[in-house]
């Protein structure tokens, strides 16, 4: 266990980061979620402003 931790820690600390980015995003950006909400209301905002809504 050692010599893989020595050998392949950083493609595993690297693994566990990418793994913990695309749970964050996911979380954020499902429907309902503050940022898809967010970036919802700022291109109806955008649309309206510019009269082609």
């Amino acid at each position: 266990m050692k010599v893989i931790f020595e050998e392949y820690s950083g493609i595993i600390i690297i693994g566990v980061v990418i793994v913990a980015l695309i749970a964050l995003v996911s979380l954020l950006l499902v429907e309902g979620g503050p940022v898809h909400d967010a970036f919802v209301n700022m291109v109806n905002s955008l649309f309206a402003k510019a009269g082609t809504a």
